[in-house]
């Protein structure tokens, strides 16, 4: 051509560019990445997975209960018994060691004793009937009077009774002449005598109980007076330091030995329940006065309660709820057989019904006592 010639020009080359390649490259890492990404996280659902299925079968039905804790293999077995006051037979030990003690710390600890026909359950350890029978809880029912539950708390140390509201019993230095209580006639000044058949004071509380029943001294002091007395019969006269003197009338015999002038110790055995002098049976007239004026000496028996401290309430709560358990299990006892001579014929020695030894239901319970 004219002027000049016409350049042909080159065919496409084959291979990549610098920045192609690169980009192949970046890509092809990319990719890499994901693939590892995507296989770590199914093994780690696929785990999951695995840990979740394993904790529904273990777990069994939505329904089912949890399953029982295991026994206790060092729990101690508890005896668990109710009878009726006053019913025939009494049990053969150790029952009837748990049954002499239960009696003995409610004659204490209710206003006024025991009556025949009263309805006590009560849980005990077995293991120390019946040498020591150490009593855990009781449930007293008795006619005309409401449910009372009592138990016996370790954490202040002093192993004393409390009531289902946590109190306890302020110490009294007066102890009752009987080991059971059951009043037949009241101090009353302006009482109809049963055999006078006129108005009289009497000047005491009595207490129905078999011929022979242990009497006791209600407080330490010096005899002031032991023999014949009137109609109070056999008597026994004590005076306290305190100024007060209290007598024991009807007494069919003496504690052995026992003349004016003896120092006597509380809850030393003075006599033994009787019928001498003025009486229409066995029963002992319990009496107190205080510069020759007689005063109703039940009062000087009178409880006193006070409220566990606050820092025991939440322990003694949680071991009352366990025995509360034990004693909702006990059965009824058989009633207590009729008796001939009206409300006054006192009680007889009660009869267990029912008894069953039980393992405890708390070792943290046992090991604070």
């Amino acid at each position: 051509m004219p002027g000049g010639s016409l350049k042909r020009p080159e065919p496409p080359s084959d291979g990549w560019s610098p920045r192609t390649e690169a980009s192949v490259w970046i890509g092809l890492g990319l990719l890499g990445v994901g693939v590892v990404w995507f296989a770590v996280r199914a093994v780690e659902i696929d785990r999951s997975l695995g840990a979740a299925s394993r904790q529904l079968a273990s777990a069994g039905p939505p329904d089912a209960p949890p399953p029982a804790p295991a026994p206790d293999a060092g729990a101690e077995p508890h005896l668990a018994l109710a009878w009726t006051v006053g019913a025939p037979d009494g049990p053969a030990e150790p029952l009837a060691s748990v049954r002499r003690a239960a009696e003995e710390l409610l004659a204490r600890r209710l206003p006024h004793g025991l009556r025949r026909g009263a309805v006590i359950r009560a849980v005990a350890e077995a293991a120390r009937a019946p040498e020591e029978p150490r009593v855990l809880a009781l449930d007293v029912r008795a006619a005309g009077q409401p449910e009372a539950r009592f138990y016996r708390f370790d954490d202040n140390a002093t192993g004393r009774l409390v009531d289902d509201d946590g109190r306890e019993l302020v110490p009294n230095p007066w102890q009752a002449p009987l080991a059971t209580l059951r009043r037949t006639s009241p101090f009353n000044p302006k009482r109809m005598h049963p055999i006078l058949h006129r108005v009289r004071p009497h000047e005491g509380t009595d207490y129905g109980a078999p011929s022979g029943t242990p009497v006791y001294a209600a407080l330490e002091g010096s005899v002031s007076w032991v023999g014949p007395h009137g109609g109070h019969g056999n008597w026994v006269a004590i005076q306290h330091d305190n100024g007060v003197e209290t007598g024991y009338a009807h007494l069919s015999r003496f504690a052995a030995g026992l003349k004016c002038g003896d120092h006597v110790a509380t809850h030393q055995l003075v006599g033994y329940v009787g019928s001498t002098g003025r009486s229409t049976g066995p029963h002992l007239h319990f009496s107190a006065s205080r510069n020759g004026v007689y005063f109703d000496a039940e009062t000087l028996l009178a409880m006193r309660l006070r409220e566990l401290p606050a820092d025991q309430r939440d322990a003694f709560r949680a071991e009352k709820g366990e025995l509360d358990r034990e004693l909702d299990d006990i059965g009824d006892p058989l009633p207590a057989a009729s008796r001939p001579g009206g409300g006054d014929e006192p009680a007889s020695p009660a009869n267990d019904s029912v008894s069953q030894p039980r393992a405890a239901a708390s070792g943290a319970r046992r090991q604070r006592r």
